[in-house]
Order: structure tokens, then C-alpha cells, then sequence
């Protein structure tokens, strides 16, 4: 039986975060999925985690060696079934209801090729955060709140500096807005302490980079975000020698601020209430 949405997910040494992301899959309202899992090599207990569920949705390939998250992606869309994929990274969580919001949008609106969902970014070192929106229709939403029409078309570019940006614009889009973004908050992102997961750490001064940020944004934003890469690299690793982690997530958070986002406590009482589980 074919199903209706493949989830695809990439593992890597995630056991602190892996049982409440896959519970945030298995516990959707919409149950027509099958969830693959490409474990990137973990060394920790990921991949006996993910054992102890015994769902039949469930397929499980581990490999031996890292493809890294976006060769990682492109394995398992080769095995998805599904008319519609859905992304989503081994930290992060949804609502119980975000899948069965987006196919009935998808269903009802075939001039879009994907949908995503406001995000709620929350940072684990001191529990604040902001709901991210990113306009109705859009070149880009947060990378797991997507869902897009599966095709064979579909791949990630090999590179690894905004891979996910380049996919979503010049991939999906093809440059027109095809993204639809549902003003519900119904995707979680945790930001991990001191800036462990942004892909700062990926960025080089190459021709390359210079070109693919200038590619995907107007002039003014890639002269701002090269700036803001060239700092993070000339900062963030003293902080880091320093134990100030907490300082990356501030700096990390003022554009955001500039930009009139409320940025607030979100304890895990608020968070249960919203429908995200953390563990």
C-alpha cells in the first residue's frame, strides 16, 4: 500500500533528542505515512533508540558511513513512496495536528508545490524564543516544517553552506513563489546551546559562498549576511573556548529583535500546552 506521506529523517548521535522527534511523527492526527531514517553513523545509542519502536511505519537504514544531512536526504527520497514529502531534522518536533493541516492545504491548492508552517525557535540554554514566520507565499520556510509534491526532480545541490535555502528557491520554486506558509504555529526548532546547530560552522570565504548568497537574496541582505558569517567565524569560537555560549545565542537573536519579533520564555509547561512534547 502506497502511502500518502513519506517522512524522511536524518540521524546523527541525536539519543538525547531522537525519542520525542519520532514521537512527534508517529503521535500525528494524519496516519498515512511511512517515516525513513538514514542514520548517519551515530556513535551513541541513536539507532537502538529507534529500535525499541515497533511500528511497522517505520524503515530504518544505517550506514557506515556519514553521507552528511543532505546526500543523506537524497538516499531516502530515492526510497520514498509518498506522494508528498515531509522533512524533518532528529532535534526537532511538530504539532500533532501539522501534517494533516498541510496535505488538506496541498489538496485544495494544486498551484503550490510545497507548504510550510510558522516555526516556533526556541534556544535551550535559557528557554527563549519567537514565533518565525516567513509570509504566506514565500521562496523558503524552516527547513522541518516543509512538505512538497514528490518528484523524481526533487534533489538537494551538492554543497553544504545553505543547502537547504538553495533546494527550497532554486529547486522547488524555480525561482517563482510556490511556497505557501500556514500562519500556524505548528513546528518546533530547538536551537541548541551555543549555536551548535546553525551551519555558520560550514561557511568559507569562497567564490562559491559569495555566490550562492548573492544568488538567493537581494544585495543588501548578502552584504549583511556575509558580514554576519565572517563574524561568526572571527567570534564564536572564543566564546565557545570561553564557556559563553549563552552570549552566541544574543548575538544570534538581535537581528530578529531588529526585525520586531518578540522574543520570550517558553518553559515546557508552555510547550505541552502548545502540543510540542520535549524530553
Amino acid at each position: 500500500m502506497i502511502p500518502k506521506v513519506s517522512v524522511v529523517l536524518c540521524t546523527y548521535n541525536a539519543e538525547k533528542y531522537i525519542r520525542a522527534t519520532l514521537e512527534s511523527i508517529l503521535y500525528q492526527s494524519f496516519k498515512d505515512i511511512e517515516i525513513l531514517i538514514l542514520d548517519n553513523n551515530s556513535k551513541d545509542t541513536t539507532i537502538n533508540i529507534i529500535k525499541t519502536y515497533k511500528d511497522a511505519r517505520i524503515y530504518l537504514y544505517p550506514s557506515e558511513k556519514n553521507l552528511g544531512p543532505y546526500g543523506g536526504l537524497n538516499f531516502l527520497l530515492k526510497k520514498a513512496k509518498g506522494e508528498y514529502i515531509a522533512i524533518q531534522d532528529h532535534d526537532d518536533l511538530w504539532h500533532p495536528e501539522k501534517l494533516a493541516k498541510q496535505v488538506a492545504f496541498l489538496e485544495k491548492n494544486k498551484k503550490y508545490i510545497w507548504c510550510g508552517t510558522k516555526t516556533l525557535m526556541r534556544y535551550e540554554w535559557d528557554q527563549m524564543g519567537f514565533e518565525y514566520f516567513l509570509w504566506k507565499e514565500s521562496y523558503y520556510t524552516i527547513h522541518p516544517s516543509l512538505v512538497f509534491r514528490n518528484s523524481s526532480k526533487y534533489r538537494y545541490p551538492d554543497t553544504v553552506y545553505m543547502n537547504d535555502a538553495l533546494f527550497q528557491k532554486k529547486i522547488l520554486c524555480k525561482g517563482e513563489r510556490l511556497l505557501y506558509n500556514i500562519d500556524e504555529t505548528l513546528t518546533l526548532h530547538r536551537v541548541r546551546d551555543g549555536a551548535h546547530n546553525y551551519s555558520y560552522k560550514w561557511y568559507k570565504l569562497t567564490f562559491k559562498n559569495l555566490k550562492t548568497v548573492f544568488s538567493l537574496h537581494p544585495v543588501w541582505y548578502g552584504v549583511s549576511a556575509t558580514g554576519f558569517e565572517l563574524m561568526r567565524k572571527l567570534i564564536y569560537p572564543f566564546l565557545h573556548l570561553l564557556k559563553s555560549g549563552y552570549l552566541i545565542d544574543w548575538i544570534e537573536r538581535v537581528p530578529f529583535r531588529l526585525q520586531g519579533y518578540k522574543i520570550k520564555k517558553y518553559s515546557l509547561v508552555d510547550m505541552k500546552k502548545r502540543g510540542f512534547t520535549l524530553s
